[in-house]
């Protein structure tokens, strides 16, 4: 077993960094369930984080060609990026395990198609636009603007990406494209091959993407704090 880690975005705004005790295993516990540990880290330097535990059920893992596969990987990143989406994960600075179901909840039996969330060409572009700027050296609080190639490149046509933001998209991959192309275009990204590099007129905008982080913040720990009376 190795630590897997996968760093992106999710549809509403929060900056994560996905850290899974990878493959799969048999829960210790003895039932039928699959379980796979991580973490979830908001990538903002702000130390707030859920520890997971990724409950894999048996309609799910016959939908798998292994449990250490690509696809079992992506399943396990966009369930963790559903679940924080949802609120039903809590952002802590403590440790906490918080159970995640990988059911038949994103996996259609009639269809055979795992689903997640199905992005309108706006939230794409907005997506990919949150991607880059995180992913980015300059983008944290306290750090000073980078340039040329010290910002770190991101890969555009993320076949796990292409899952979270619709699976049942045959397309999905070529709009991923068409979107970095536009805000190129719009001269927020530098393209080379499969990759893409954040500009100025990206990195400009960070009061609009920590903002927009901020609010899914706050909406969850508001959620959270109701709950709990």
């Amino acid at each position: 077993m190795a630590n897997k880690t996968f760093t992106s975005v999710t549809l509403h705004g929060f900056p994560v960094r996905i850290d899974l005790d990878w493959p799969f295993h048999r829960s210790e516990g003895g039932s039928d369930w699959y379980v796979a540990h991580g973490r979830i880290v908001l990538n903002d330097g702000s130390g707030l984080h859920a520890d997971i535990a990724l409950n894999l059920a048996q309609t799910v893992k016959e939908a798998l060609p292994a449990l250490d596969s690509d696809l079992a990987f992506w399943v396990a990143i966009n369930t963790a990026r559903k679940a924080l989406d949802d609120k039903q994960l809590e952002l802590l600075k403590s440790g906490k395990r918080q159970p995640v179901a990988v059911s038949s909840r994103c996996y259609s039996i009639r269809q055979q198609q795992f689903t997640f969330a199905n992005a309108s060409p706006e939230q794409l572009a907005e997506f990919f636009a949150r991607k880059v700027f995180w992913g980015s050296p300059a983008s944290p609080a306290n750090a000073s603007a980078v340039s040329g190639d010290a910002r770190e490149p991101v890969l555009i046509a993320d076949p796990c990406d292409a899952q979270y933001l619709g699976a049942a998209d045959p397309n999905m991959i070529d709009k991923l494209l068409a979107a970095a192309k536009d805000l190129a275009t719009r001269g927020m990204l530098e393209l080379a091959g499969d990759y893409a590099r954040a500009t100025d007129g990206l990195l400009v905008q960070r009061e609009s993407f920590v903002a927009a982080k901020d609010h899914a913040v706050e909406e969850l720990h508001r959620k959270h704090v109701f709950e709990r009376g």
